[in-house]
């Protein structure tokens, strides 16, 4: 595994940098509690093995960002997941200062970021443990990868990248400048306030909300309108009979035209 590591401060954040890494994820994992504290920042100019949710291949070619910041939470775990979407707000508000028409940018449950109705980057949420002293401590992983040069092709949502969305002179280092700055605001803010802030900045942007979508679940393929998200951020979805249900997780499709 080649290996470039550069050490700088951003904020109270610590900016660990490297030519290639098997994942940012994976790495924070090896480092928390050793080399690395809460707010270390771990960015690769590649992958090798990138993974998106549910065990998925990140396609994870240089020119792209790939980035992961690592959290001890001091909230209670199982609000965590509401990271998702403080992490997928800050990435649009970071291409809303971008792309050419940031009326285009919009969040897709769970943890996508489209332009133009093709998702252009994606979060990765992963909870772990490490022992310190005998004693358990807690860390998220919150990882993000946007397309910044180039996009993969063959992939079950149409993708794109900021350089076919028109944007030029753009690098993955000032789009990772830029994200972190709208993280660690967005981060403090939900500190701070809790979810209700982030949950109304998100559903501002929500792709389709309102509408009507398909929801592949395991086998299963779910029907209904896109009602909004609960405080754990699972889906709310209502039937014909106007029943509201909850969605964990799944893959979800539109069955309207962006």
């Amino acid at each position: 595994m080649s290996k470039t590591r550069q050490s700088t401060l951003l904020n109270d954040y610590h900016l660990l940098s490297y030519d290639q890494l098997d994942s940012t994820n994976a790495e924070s994992r090896r480092l928390a509690g050793g080399g690395a504290s809460h707010g270390a920042v771990f960015w690769a100019k590649r992958q090798s093995a990138g993974r998106g949710r549910m065990g998925r291949e990140w396609v994870s070619s240089e020119g792209n960002l790939y980035v992961t910041v690592l959290i001890s939470p001091t909230v209670a775990l199982e609000k965590c997941p509401q990271l998702s979407f403080v992490a997928a707000l800050a990435v649009a508000e970071t291409l809303e200062g971008i792309v050419p028409e940031p009326e285009k940018v919009a969040c897709k449950w769970p943890n996508d970021v489209l332009v133009g109705g093709k998702k252009i980057a994606g979060v990765l949420l992963e909870a772990f443990t490490t022992k310190e002293m005998g004693l358990e401590k807690q860390w998220i992983a919150v990882g993000v990868g946007i397309n910044v040069d180039n996009f993969p092709e063959h992939v079950m949502f149409p993708a794109t990248c900021l350089r076919a969305e028109g944007v030029e002179l753009i690098s993955a280092k000032i789009v990772l400048s830029r994200f972190i700055h709208h993280f660690i605001a967005l981060y403090d803010l939900w500190a701070a306030k809790g979810f209700a802030p982030i949950e109304k900045a998100w559903l501002k942007r929500a792709h389709q909300l309102g509408k009507a979508v398909e929801v592949i679940v395991g086998d299963a393929q779910v029907h209904g309108v896109f009602e909004g998200i609960d405080a754990s951020g699972c889906m709310l979805l209502r039937d014909k009979k106007k029943n509201i249900s909850t969605i964990n997780a799944g893959d979800v499709f539109y069955k309207e035209p962006a």
